[in-house]
């Protein structure tokens, strides 16, 4: 648990003092996306074909950390590299 939330801080500390192409909108999309899309996915998995709580009955809380302040900085990641070449040059994505 002390991993994850050391990985938590460094991960969004980074994720916002590198940033120099998101704006705070785009940021704001990316974490409701990542939630969004993470919420859509489990209600698949468990209702249509009952894959969770396969090892225990109960609702996994410790993974709500991870899902919500873990994953949306590493989508800015991706979508900042997307947006940088690897020359260093500006994409015109945005």
């Amino acid at each position: 648990m002390v991993g994850l939330l050391i990985a938590i801080f460094a991960f969004n500390y980074l994720g916002f003092k590198t940033n120099k192409l998101l704006s705070g909108n785009q940021i704001l999309h990316i974490w409701l996306f990542t939630i969004a899309f993470q919420v859509l996915f489990d209600l698949f998995i468990e209702f249509k074909y009952h894959a969770y709580w396969y090892f225990d009955k109960d609702l996994d809380w410790r993974g709500i950390l991870p899902h919500v302040f873990l994953l949306p900085p590493v989508n800015m990641f991706f979508l900042i590299g997307i947006l940088i070449r690897e020359d260093g040059s500006n994409n015109s994505l945005i």
